[in-house]
């Protein structure tokens, strides 16, 4: 009988029989796929599927289509070919894992890829610092002019300069009071005032500390924007996350469409609805003139060219803005997108809209310094917190869709750095990773094997019990796995055959002092567990530091360096004290084949 407690024995084998459930959806293959929603009863997809040689099998189920490609290029031509037709629905591209139901159950799932082994594309965008610094002048100019007007206090003139603001005053008098005026309004002291008396002249300008916080708040809001417009892409496991003081790295495994990606990333669009002002004829005339002929309105230009006047009070903006999904009018069959308001928004529009019915109302998009009235139509009834936009084709509608649902970024970021890395060469990488990982092994259990026989195999036998307990737990979490977190696997294998070496030299040393053979186990296994202890313990200490501050394949090599570390303490000092009480305790051995 074994002196090993029976209930470490049991703890192994669930450990083991969890990893090796949990690490299989991993070995199932996987297919370029569509994921498509829509109402079939023209046809249309159908005929897609039965004309299209490239699609290996097809499936429907809850409401959703998918089509299976053998490769991402025939997954793209089709793509295109839907996008290109008037289809009411949406649709995604993915990859599809043929994993049997029992797993779903389970939800047991593969581990993610990292862009350089699954390929994508990645971005690295920059916050136009400018352009903040620009609009905090601008609120700046607006609250010292209505400080100046709530105090009475008159200025002959200002100017809005590239980093500061000005302001002309009659006599030194009113420049006095409009210094103490500031200096009483900026608590915070973000501004630094300079006064030239002989000018009667007050400049205002930012300090350092208020434009980097707002740099700061830019960024982290966009960051924030960024990721539900990359989950709306359908993007399995995305990377967003910021790099430096005003940079955004975003990575899109699996993703090949770099076209629509930028698009989408670095849009700042928005939606403004305004009432029209005058008639056609005063738009014509302003547009000739340059100048609004109709008081409080702004001269705005039609998707098609022609001007229109508007007001220049805004009904409701992008902020108020719900939720949005595209899809098609029901009495036109024409693209829409459908909007859903917050319930401020909702009465803001009833109220316009009711005291308005028979006049029109145009929906103006803005994008950057672009603003374009893609829809006029008129007011037949009051309405609040749902409506419809019409005027677009169907890839328009959806792409504003998503970036309505997502939310206008708080700064303009312009791509500084794209790079597009092919599934081949994904591949290419996952090959050599595994490669470079099976040569180790091999090279490992060769010496393990010839130095210490029987206990080198068992030795073998935990190493991969580790490998497949760090799969299981990568896939479980749904860790990306990176080329960098192969080499993190790879130095996990050395170090969980250097736990085994020291507890095999223990046991060596106490069969040389005349110890017996179970003897010799325990204590081996006893006095190795704190000098294991030790020297794991402290690599884990760096491991969690790089997790913790570490980006990209920093942060790839240390979540399979972390989940290494452990699993491998657990089957070297658990897992091999297991097999060997197995093999010598129960035969009460007078000799140890190491």
């Amino acid at each position: 009988m074994t002196t090993y407690p029976r209930w470490k024995y049991i703890l192994v084998l669930l450990v083991l029989t969890l990893s090796i459930v949990y690490s299989l959806p991993n070995f199932y293959p996987s297919y370029p796929s569509i994921e498509i929603r829509l109402d079939d009863n023209d046809g249309k997809l159908s005929a897609i599927i039965e004309n299209n040689e490239s699609i290996i099998s097809s499936s429907t189920q809850d409401g959703k289509t998918i089509l299976r490609f053998s490769s991402i290029d025939d997954q793209l031509k089709t793509y295109n070919i839907i996008d290109n037709l008037d289809i009411s629905g949406d649709y995604t591209l993915l990859t599809d894992t043929q994993i049997p139901n029992w797993l779903k159950s389970i939800n047991a799932s593969p581990m993610f890829l990292g862009l350089d082994l699954k390929g994508g594309v990645h971005f690295l965008l920059q916050v136009d610092e400018d352009n903040i610094k620009s609009n905090l002048l601008r609120e700046t100019e607006s609250d010292i002019k209505k400080l100046f007007i709530k105090n009475k206090l008159r200025f002959s003139d200002f100017q809005r300069n590239l980093d500061n603001i000005t302001f002309n005053f009659s006599d030194t008098e009113k420049l006095n009071q409009a210094n103490d005026l500031i200096n009483n309004y900026d608590k915070n002291k973000d501004l630094e005032i300079e006064l030239v008396n002989s000018e009667n002249l007050l400049k205002i300008m930012l300090t350092e500390k208020i434009i980097d916080y707002d740099i700061k708040s830019s960024v982290s809001k966009n960051i924030s924007i960024l990721r539900n417009r990359v989950n709306e892409l359908g993007v399995s496991q995305p990377i967003v996350q910021k790099q430096g003081k005003n940079r955004i790295i975003v990575q899109l495994p699996g993703l090949q469409d770099s076209t629509r990606a930028k698009n989408i990333l670095g849009s700042t669009a928005t939606l403004e609805f305004r009432l029209t002002k005058g008639t056609p004829e005063d738009w014509y005339a302003s547009k000739l003139t340059g100048t609004p002929t109709v008081v409080a309105s702004k001269l705005y230009s039609q998707k098609n060219g022609d001007p229109v006047l508007l007001s220049r009070d805004v009904i409701v903006a992008g902020g108020e803005i719900k939720n949005a999904n595209s899809g098609f009018d029901g009495s036109t069959n024409t693209p829409a997108v459908f909007v859903k308001l917050t319930d401020y928004g909702a009465a803001k529009m009833l109220d316009t809209t009711r005291g308005n019915i028979g006049k029109r109302m145009a929906v103006v998009f803005v994008e950057k310094n672009s603003e374009v009235v893609i829809n006029i139509a008129v007011i037949r009834d009051a309405f609040s917190q749902s409506f419809q936009i019409t005027g677009l084709d169907v890839s328009e509608a959806r792409d504003l869709a998503i970036l309505l649902r997502s939310g206008a970024l708080q700064a303009p970021m312009e791509i500084v750095e794209e790079r597009t890395i092919g599934p081949s060469l994904g591949q290419d990488n996952i090959i050599s990773g595994q490669n470079s990982m099976y040569l180790g092994l091999a090279l490992v259990a060769l010496f393990m094997i010839f130095y210490y026989r029987t206990f080198g195999l068992v030795a073998i036998a935990a190493l991969f019990a580790n490998i497949l307990i760090i799969i299981s737990v990568l896939s479980v979490f749904q860790a990306t796995l990176t080329l960098s977190g192969i080499a993190g696997i790879v130095l996990t294998v050395g170090m969980a055959v250097d736990a085994n070496v020291l507890i095999f030299e223990r046991v060596r040393e106490e069969i040389l002092n005349g110890n017996s053979p179970n003897a010799s186990i325990y204590s081996g296994y006893k006095k190795a567990f704190s000098t294991i202890s030790d020297a794991n313990i402290t690599t884990l200490i760096a491991a969690i530091c790089l997790l913790t501050i570490g980006t990209g394949a920093v942060k790839g090599f240390a979540v399979t360096l972390v989940v290494g570390i452990l699993s491998s303490m657990f089957t070297s000092i658990v897992g091999t004290r297991a097999i060997v009480s197995l093999i010598y305790e129960k035969r009460n051995s007078e000799s140890l084949s190491i």
